[in-house]
């Protein structure tokens, strides 16, 4: 009984340490504006596809919405459909990190397929924006605490689907707005 007893003692206290010490621990990356609020959490995105040089031109501009997970993680979807010859796109998945007090730098890849269900085409976005504090004034109709604003490279990496070589590859730029989807109250 006294064996029993101590064995409980001891793992109640390795326990209790495990727990402690779990509460102290930091999961970087996080970035956050001026105001402290946080970056995790679903963004709906006004993307600009832009020529890179001298001046940006907009090519095609639409609505995307991304998912910033803690730890680093990203989720990319609801952008219009892929164009022929793919008839379906995955979801883009990515991460995230950090790379000032209120700066990240993102990536994401979409793969997107044929009706066969074969990867015709890969698309890899990486963005650079600023996580700002107050209301964005280019969106007079939307009031928004915080928003995120920044710009990008693409690249569209087209695949043969019957052996799986790459026809061409083009490289491009995008700018884009992204506000948080709140409660509101």
């Amino acid at each position: 009984m006294k064996t029993l007893l101590t064995r409980l003692a001891g793992m109640t206290l390795v326990a209790l340490l495990t727990l402690a010490a779990a509460g102290t621990l930091d999961f970087p990356p996080r970035a956050q504006a001026r105001d402290g609020s946080k970056l995790e959490g679903t963004w709906l995105n006004d993307v600009k596809i832009v020529t890179c040089t001298p001046v940006p031109v907009v090519i095609a501009s639409f609505q995307s919405m991304t998912t910033y997970l803690r730890g680093g993680i990203s989720i990319e979807g609801g952008s219009p459909a892929t164009p022929p010859p793919a008839v379906s796109r995955s979801t883009g998945h990515g991460i995230w990190e950090r790379t000032g007090d209120h700066s990240l730098r993102s990536f994401f890849r979409i793969h997107a397929f044929d009706s066969l269900g074969r990867l015709v085409r890969i698309t890899e976005v990486t963005t650079y924006p600023d996580f700002i504090s107050g209301d964005n004034s280019d969106t007079p109709g939307v009031l928004e605490p915080y928003y995120l604003h920044g710009k990008g490279t693409n690249r569209i990496t087209n695949i043969n689907p019957n052996d799986g070589t790459v026809i061409n590859v083009t490289e491009g730029c995008n700018e884009a707005t992204s506000r948080p989807m709140l409660f509101e109250h």
